[in-house]
């Protein structure tokens, strides 16, 4: 099967002859081990490398070739139960998030959504791909489909929990400096105004809606912390409506030499007049 893997792979520069023991040693673990849903294949300075994650150094070289499992691994299935196929620069981590949603349920595609934007400071909350529900009432009736939203509910709920946590967490962290602070809660405005919309969404609504039909005892934490994901998301737009104007006091006040930090002090406090 490690001759499968070797004869798919289609990277600029690539040859069989890269492979080495541990090339072969990642490839027979990606095929054995059912926890290893995938494998990652990437050139690099003329070497092969192999990765089971998107790390810094696979999503930044130019190509990206994958392989995804979604079953045990074979010899006379292995043509259908591995998808592969590569990616570009800029466009792999979105592209490998869609093929593994089209293959995978969410208990093995969200950790892989939330690493993707977590670089970005950006909370996604995962849906699968595509038209899956059917009408509310069907879908509420539907134990095996309620109990899959109910395990993306409990994964949202986790995550607005963090995001909720996460003030309470930086007043408990020393702050450089005021254009740290500023530099903060214009990132979580920004990320609390994109859960917002996440939430305002007809797929997510829908799921909310099912869940509420078919009287799910998850469903309400996961509105309760919604409805602080609104109150907390008016604190960071009246924050930074103050703060923004204080950035440009805070920037002279930071460069100004001590001898003229005197008169930097004096024009940052005219700010508060």
């Amino acid at each position: 099967m490690i001759s499968w893997l070797q004869g798919h792979i289609q990277l600029p520069g690539y040859d069989v002859g890269l492979w080495s023991v541990e090339h072969e040693e990642k490839a027979a673990a990606f095929l054995n081990n059912p926890r290893l849903c995938q494998l990652l294949c990437y050139m690099s300075n003329g070497k092969l490398h192999f990765s089971a994650t998107l790390d810094t150094e696979a999503t930044s070289c130019e190509k990206l070739y994958y392989f995804i499992r979604s079953e045990e691994i074979r010899l006379n299935n292995i043509d259908m139960s591995i998808h592969h196929g590569m990616l570009s620069r800029g466009t792999a981590m979105q592209s490998l998030l869609e093929a593994m949603g089209q293959v995978f349920g969410p208990q093995l595609f969200e950790s892989s959504t939330e690493s993707t934007f977590a670089a970005s400071r950006k909370t996604v909350l995962y849906l699968p791909s595509g038209k899956f529900l059917p009408s509310v009432p069907t879908a509420a009736k539907n134990k095996e489909l309620v109990q899959q939203l109910e395990s993306i509910v409990i994964n949202w709920t986790r995550q607005i929990k963090g995001v909720v946590n996460s003030q309470d967490s930086h007043y408990h962290t020393e702050v450089s400096g005021p254009l740290e602070e500023i530099e903060f809660w214009c990132t979580r405005k920004e990320d609390l105004c994109g859960i917002l919309q996440q939430l305002q969404r007809a797929d997510v609504c829908r799921v909310v809606c099912v869940l509420e039909a078919s009287k799910s005892s998850y469903l309400a934490r996961f509105l309760s912390l919604a409805r602080r994901i609104h109150e907390n998301s008016v604190e960071a737009n009246d924050n930074v409506n103050f703060l923004k104007n204080l950035v440009t006091s805070c920037k002279i006040l930071a460069s100004a030499d001590p001898a003229r930090k005197w008169r930097a002090f004096l024009s940052f406090g005219r700010s508060f007049c």
